[in-house]
């Protein structure tokens, strides 16, 4: 049975595959891409601007779809080293909610929906994508320049990139006590997950284990489960804080410099 997921990549090239030239080409691409799509989008009205996030998000369920039939393929055609595995075959992982929560972020017009799915993707998902888009090619072992390794890649180019430009656009006008609607909504999810993980033994927002990345695999492995899902909460939380502030501290900058020069 023909391996998708264990192959040279379409230059023949083997692993390691993280930080290649291909690597961060693809990187740097995704940010002059979201660089372009705020210039093009800005002063467009609110109409064309969801059209081009909403092609964007029907792209990103298209190349999660193709990720998982490839999987789904494997273990029907090849059973005997190939198995459905629930704890990892399931689209229920963090950066996966961008699908579930982005429509509602776009087409729910209540005020609280709109300002907790608006900065959860913002605080949450944008950085997941980011991240995700230099380590991504370290944890899967995937070569950019190959099909898997490029529709992994180019979903979380998705995932950092839309939210980007709905701030950079100012599509979703971020103000300062939004985050606490942000955070309420990645706490809900959060409780959701990990009953669900509790329930069945797995692992989607990694609150039991660190084997996402080889040095929080250390910490997790030596101290109590919730300490850990503590950690990690954490980790999601204080970055949130620091991206949402970041990015209202950029909007005042810019608020004052456009004043000046009016």
């Amino acid at each position: 049975m023909f391996d998708w997921y264990h192959v040279r990549d379409w230059l023949g090239q083997e692993p390691p595959y993280a930080f290649r030239w291909d690597h961060i080409l693809f990187i740097v691409l995704s940010i002059l891409v979201a660089v372009g799509l705020i210039f093009l989008l800005r002063n467009k009205d609110k109409k064309t601007q969801k059209l081009i996030y909403i092609i964007l998000w029907i792209i990103s369920i298209g190349l999660i779809a193709f990720d998982l039939s490839i999987a789904y393929i494997e273990v029907i055609m090849d059973p005997a080293n190939h198995s459905f595995n629930i704890e990892s075959m399931l689209p229920l992982h963090s950066c996966y909610m961008f699908m579930y929560i982005f429509p509602i972020a776009i087409f729910v017009k209540n005020k609280i929906i709109y300002k907790a799915t608006n900065n959860f993707l913002v605080i949450i998902n944008m950085i997941i994508g980011f991240i995700t888009l230099f380590v991504g090619c370290v944890n899967d072992g995937k070569s950019a320049l190959s099909w898997p390794g490029m529709v992994t890649l180019i979903y979380h180019a998705i995932i950092f990139v839309v939210p980007l430009v709905m701030v950079g656009t100012r599509y979703y006008d971020i103000e300062l006590w939004d985050i606490k609607y942000g955070v309420a909504l990645f706490g809900i999810l959060s409780i959701i997950m990990w009953t669900f993980d509790a329930f069945t033994g797995c692992d989607y927002f990694y609150f039991y284990d660190g084997h996402t990345f080889p040095v929080l695999k250390v910490i997790s492995e030596n101290v109590h489960h919730l300490v850990w899902t503590l950690i990690v909460v954490s980790c999601y939380v204080i970055t949130g804080f620091a991206t949402h502030f970041l990015i209202i501290w950029i909007k005042s900058l810019l608020l004052k410099n456009k004043a000046k020069t009016a």
